[in-house]
C-alpha cells in the first residue's frame, strides 16, 4: 500500500479543513495505507481526540505568527530537512503554507509526487477581502504591498503539483479563476460524524458549528435569533466551536440581554456533536462563499434541516425548500428561522427524510474511492 504524508500548518484552532484532513487520514488508514501528519502545532484536546493518528510537530513557529513569515526561508530550510526523511511518501498538502512547503521542496526533489487538496485558493493571497479586515493601518498597507508579490509566487509554485482536486464545484471555479486552469477533479470532503436517530420530537434550539472568526458571520445569527426570541421564548441558540471572536460574540449576547438563551459550547467531541445535530430543530451556516461547508452534510446526516447563505458550497449540498433554505439577504435569515420553527409535523418530517437522503450522496466511501484512484495512478 502507498504511504501518504499529510502537510497541515497547525491544529491550534482546528476548523473544517483540519477536520477534513484527519478524517481523510483515518479513512485511508482503514484501507491499509500508512499515513502521517506533519504540522507546526496541535492542541492537546485535538490530539487526544485523534490519538489513533500519527502526528509529527515541527520545531518551528506556526504560520499565524509574524516571526514565521519574517524568517520564512530559514524555516523552509528546516522543513525541507524534515520532508527529506519521507522519500517514498506521496505528499498531501492542505492549506497555506503547507502547500508551499511541498512545492518548494519539490524544486530540489524533482521526483516527489504531490497531490494538493485545494479547499480553496488561499484568501490570504487571492482575495483582498481579508486585507480590508486588518485593523492595524500599517499592517493593512504592508499586506496590500505584499499581496501581488505573493500571488505571483503562488501561481509559479503551484505548477509543482502532480494532481489537484477541489472540495466542491464552487472551489474548482475559484481555483480556475486564480490559477487560470482547471483542477483535475472535485472530491467532496469526508464526514466522519456518526448518525444519531432523529425524530420529530426535537428540542427547542437552533444550532450552529463554526470557528468563531469574523468571516463566519456568527454575529448575524445571534442578531437574527434576537429578532425572533420574544416570539419563541422557549427556544435557545447553541453555538459549538471556538476562535478569536468568541469574547466579542459573548459581549454582543450580553449587550442584547440573551445570555440565558445563547450558549457557547466551545470545542465538543464528534459523539456529542452528532447528538446536538440530531436534537436541533435546525442547523445554520451563515458564512458567505463557504468553499464546501461540512456542517450542512453532517446536520442532514442526522435528519436536521439546514439554513445556509445562498453562495459557495451550500448551493451543491442544500436543496431549497426540500432539505432546508438558502437566504440571500441578511434580513431573510430570521424569516427562515421562523419558518422552520412553525412548520407543521408533516412538512418537517418530509424535510428530515429528504435531508438524510441528500446526505448519502456525500458519503465518505465515495470520496475515498476517488482518492485511492489518484494515489494509485500518479
Amino acid at each position: 500500500m502507498r504511504k501518504i504524508l499529510f502537510l497541515f500548518p497547525h491544529f491550534l484552532l482546528p476548523g473544517g479543513a483540519a477536520n477534513s484532513a484527519v478524517r481523510f487520514a483515518r479513512a485511508l488508514n482503514e484501507k491499509g495505507y500508512t499515513t502521517e501528519i506533519i504540522c507546526t502545532g496541535v492542541n492537546k484536546e485535538f490530539l487526544q481526540a485523534n490519538n489513533d493518528l500519527k502526528f509529527t510537530v515541527l520545531d518551528i513557529p506556526h504560520s499565524g505568527t509574524f516571526i514565521y513569515w519574517a524568517l520564512f526561508l530559514f524555516w523552509q530550510i528546516k522543513i525541507n530537512k524534515a520532508l527529506s526523511k519521507y522519500p517514498d511518501y506521496i505528499f498531501f498538502p492542505q492549506v497555506l503554507p503547507s502547500n508551499w512547503w511541498a512545492w518548494i521542496f519539490k524544486i530540489t526533489h524533482k521526483n516527489q509526487k504531490i497531490v494538493w487538496n485545494c479547499n480553496e485558493p488561499s484568501a490570504f493571497i487571492h482575495s483582498r477581502t481579508w486585507i480590508k479586515a486588518i485593523k492595524n493601518p500599517l499592517m493593512r498597507i504592508g499586506a496590500s504591498i505584499l499581496n501581488p508579490i505573493l500571488k505571483i509566487i503562488d501561481i509559479s509554485l503551484e505548477k509543482q503539483n502532480n494532481f489537484v482536486f477541489c472540495n466542491s464545484n464552487y472551489s474548482a471555479s475559484d481555483y480556475e479563476k486564480s490559477y487560470h486552469k482547471k483542477a483535475n477533479a472535485v472530491i467532496y470532503p469526508p464526514s466522519y460524524i456518526k448518525t444519531t436517530p432523529s425524530s420529530t420530537n426535537k428540542q427547542n434550539y437552533i444550532f450552529t458549528v463554526s470557528r468563531l472568526s469574523k468571516f463566519k458571520n456568527v454575529d448575524l445569527l445571534i442578531e437574527s435569533f434576537a429578532k425572533i426570541s420574544e416570539k419563541f421564548p422557549t427556544y435557545s441558540l447553541l453555538i459549538a466551536g471556538d476562535g478569536e471572536e468568541r469574547h466579542a460574540l459573548e459581549e454582543l449576547v450580553n449587550k442584547i440581554n440573551l445570555a440565558s438563551r445563547v450558549h457557547f459550547l466551545g470545542k465538543i467531541s464528534d459523539e456529542k456533536l452528532s447528538q446536538l445535530y440530531a436534537n436541533a430543530r435546525v442547523t445554520t451556516l451563515c458564512s458567505k462563499n463557504e468553499p464546501f461547508g461540512l456542517v450542512s452534510i453532517e446536520s442532514m446526516m442526522n435528519g436536521t434541516p439546514v439554513i445556509a447563505h445562498k453562495s459557495g458550497g451550500p448551493l451543491e449540498t442544500v436543496i431549497e425548500n426540500k432539505t432546508g433554505f438558502l437566504y440571500e439577504r441578511d434580513n431573510d435569515l430570521p424569516l427562515f428561522l421562523e419558518k422552520i420553527i412553525t412548520m407543521n409535523d408533516e412538512q418537517y418530517e418530509e424535510m428530515q427524510k429528504s435531508s438524510q437522503v441528500q446526505a448519502k450522496e456525500f458519503d465518505i466511501s465515495k470520496s475515498i474511492v476517488k482518492l485511492e484512484k489518484i494515489f494509485n495512478t500518479i
